[in-house]
């Protein structure tokens, strides 16, 4: 589970946060950071992709552009930039692109062997998907908010699952479509009263709120920024 502040508003140490502090001996760094690069890489590849490069050239880029991050060359300069890590990784695939992936594309590097699991058809459906008139800066931070919201959701999804609530979940997803049955229809379905169902699904979104912050904790240096985080990311899905 994402770490949050605690009760007393002390700061749990983070993902971000521990990549930042393992200078000497980065093996607890490095395994949190390739976490994040294995979460977050469809916002490279679609920053790729709208920089000009095809799905094959896009791919191969984002491979190299994390296995070089997580050299240890790579891993020195995250260090040394303190904030948050999506600026420093929209920042740092920008460089790289402009830098390094133009001047020697055709030299294969990283050791010829993926570090990422990136199914290329997945890849270029959900790059398909994104919004045409979106900026590269923009396509990828409303990318990064879409990838926060969805495993915020999962990881909602695998807490109800365990307590045997899956079913609450199930009637929140249904909210808002067309075909959904009322949420009368559904408490008589589940032999409950409707204001218990109300306030179990105003609970769930409470919690997935809470885990979203917790995941963009792992992403940013200090607990002030977890609501600026949190609103940036809300305004780049409304644009």
């Amino acid at each position: 589970m994402p770490e949050s502040t605690g009760e007393h508003g002390v700061f749990a140490t983070t993902r971000w946060s521990v990549v930042l502090a393992a200078q000497d001996d980065g093996a607890a760094g490095r395994a949190a950071l390739e976490t994040l690069c294995q979460t977050y890489w469809f916002p490279v590849y679609a920053l790729a992709r709208r920089r000009g490069l095809d799905p094959e050239a896009a791919r191969d880029a984002t491979q190299e552009f994390f296995a070089r991050m997580l050299a240890r060359d790579g891993f020195a300069r995250a260090c040394r930039e303190r904030g948050r890590f999506r600026s420093f990784l929209a920042q740092s695939v920008k460089n790289f692109l402009v830098d390094e992936w133009a001047k020697g594309q055709a030299q294969k590097r990283g050791g010829g062997q993926p570090i990422l699991s990136l199914d290329a058809e997945l890849a270029e459906g959900r790059y398909l998907d994104t919004p045409t008139h979106d900026s590269p800066d923009r396509l990828f931070d409303r990318q990064w908010a879409e990838q926060l919201i969805a495993t915020a959701h999962g990881c909602l999804r695998l807490e109800y699952e365990d307590q045997g609530q899956a079913e609450w979940l199930r009637v929140l997803d249904r909210v808002g479509e067309p075909d959904a049955p009322t949420l009368a229809d559904e408490a008589v379905r589940m032999g409950v009263p409707v204001n218990t169902l109300k306030s179990q699904l105003r609970r769930a979104r409470l919690r997935q709120g809470e885990i979203l912050r917790g995941l963009i904790a792992e992403t940013v240096a200090t607990p002030v920024e977890v609501e600026v985080e949190l609103r940036h990311l809300l305004e780049a899905l409304q644009q």
